[in-house]
């Protein structure tokens, strides 16, 4: 799955940002999602979903997962530095910036969702994130989800999410649009 996340985040304005180096990309975009479905995903009790080929997947998480762990074993950490390297801080300040704007309600997080780039406007990335928008209804909760394109967030919109505002990244990073789906018959409110 962090071969499909690498090809379909390969020129993603994000996670150029925050990869790095400049040589092998691929391979550089492909242990940061391997570290980051491992150690935080997964620790955090997350789901990824994916197809039998793997040519897409969505990693999401659980109401009250969303935080990065606060605490790591030495060997954790290496693994972050392996996948970060000087940009590291970077990673951690950009993470920072986004978990400030979660909702404080429960909610279901959709972390990353991502399609093989030859593969993508087919409608794959709607067909993978149904399970996890499906528990986010019958839980009667909210989905959120961070856009990194504006092509992204339009998307999102078109399966109900709503835009809550969109923010620059620090250290002059690329926008993110944070974006809320609603819990089945909540209050929208006059502006969506």
């Amino acid at each position: 799955m962090a071969d499909a996340f690498a090809d379909a985040f390969a020129t993603d304005p994000v996670f150029t940002f925050l990869r790095p180096g400049r040589l092998r990309p691929q391979a550089r975009l492909r242990t940061m999602f391997a570290v980051e479905l491992e150690l935080y995903v997964l620790r955090n009790g997350g789901t990824v979903w994916t197809t039998s080929e793997h040519d897409g997947a969505v990693a999401a998480l659980p109401p009250g997962a969303s935080e990065m762990p606060k605490s790591m074993t030495g060997r954790e950490a290496l693994q972050w530095v392996r996948a970060f390297r000087a940009r590291l801080p970077r990673a951690s300040r950009a993470q920072r910036a986004m978990e400030k704007r979660h909702p404080r309600e429960p909610h279901f997080y959709i972390r990353t969702i991502g399609v093989r780039t030859a593969l993508q406007g087919q409608g794959l990335g709607s067909v993978l994130m149904r399970p996890t928008l499906e528990k986010a209804d019958s839980a009667g909760l909210p989905t959120y989800i961070e856009a990194s394109t504006e092509r992204s967030a339009a998307l999102y919109e078109r399966l109900g999410f709503r835009h809550m505002g969109a923010f620059e990244l620090p250290d002059g990073g690329p926008p993110v649009w944070p974006m809320l789906r609603p819990a089945p018959g909540a209050d929208v409110g006059p502006n969506g």
